[in-house]
């Protein structure tokens, strides 16, 4: 039976390994909630070509046995997430309402800045650049790029992961009705990967209420939110936030 009412499920980006949201975890922990990070299918290789072969029902069926094990421990999830991870937790919300208590999305991916991306000029395109090309080159980005020296994200990804992004990103917006929990979009106004327009989609897009619903803008940080300049202010949000649910 479930001895605490609160836990927190973070889940990292595509391509990414947990460096990037392990900083999340200790200040999460303080207050007190059990917490899960799990390692999305594909991730956390000596290569990317783990990715091969895997689809983005995978990463929300990972997603949700992460949500089930936390569940032993508690009574109601918030899950925090960035980029790739908050596709699956807009998932989470929809499929398991009960259980989900909240969600803080950080560069929610549901607007990607590529050309080939959904809703983007060139979208059209992904069937032929998927034949002629095997990989995507996925170089790290920061704001300052003295903090690119201990990157451990993949800095590529085989081109048939890359049309599992893209399709999971257009799935996962058109899903947005489906959520309704209060909800904390995290965006930076320099963010390269994902348009900062994506933050206006996802609340415009749920069924959560206004008043249950707010975008914390930041303006130097590039993608990686929780690894970036103004990191330690989107981690104390992060963490301002959860600390307020908990509360009541």
């Amino acid at each position: 039976m479930a001895n605490k009412t609160f836990g927190a499920l973070i889940i990292h980006g595509f391509t990414s390994s947990l460096d990037c949201v392990k900083g999340l975890q200790p200040p999460l922990a303080a207050l007190g909630l059990p917490t899960r990070m799990p390692v999305l299918r594909g991730h956390g290789a000596a290569t990317p070509d783990a990715l091969r072969g895997v689809g983005w029902q995978d990463w929300v069926a990972d997603g949700e046995a992460a949500l089930a094990d936390l569940l032993t421990e508690v009574e109601r999830v918030i899950v925090v997430a960035h980029s790739m991870g908050t596709l699956v937790a807009i998932n989470l919300a929809a499929d398991h309402r009960s259980d989900i208590d909240s969600v803080v999305l950080a560069a929610p991916a549901v607007q990607l800045a590529s050309p080939i991306a959904p809703g983007r000029p060139l979208g059209f395109l992904v069937p032929v650049v998927r034949r002629v090309l095997r990989k995507w080159d996925m170089p790290p980005k920061r704001a300052d790029p003295a903090l690119l020296h201990n990157d451990t994200n993949y800095p590529w990804a085989p081109m048939e992961a890359i049309a599992q992004m893209l399709a999971f990103s257009k799935q996962a917006r058109d899903r947005l009705p489906e959520v309704n929990v209060p909800t904390l979009v995290l965006q930076s106004r320099a963010d390269t990967t994902v348009l900062p327009i994506s933050a206006e989609i996802v609340l415009g897009g749920s069924a959560t209420q206004p008043a249950d619903s707010r975008i914390l803008w930041f303006e130097r940080t590039e993608h990686e939110m929780f690894l970036d300049v103004e990191a330690d202010a989107v981690i104390a949000a992060v963490v301002d936030y959860v600390r307020a649910r908990i509360s009541g």
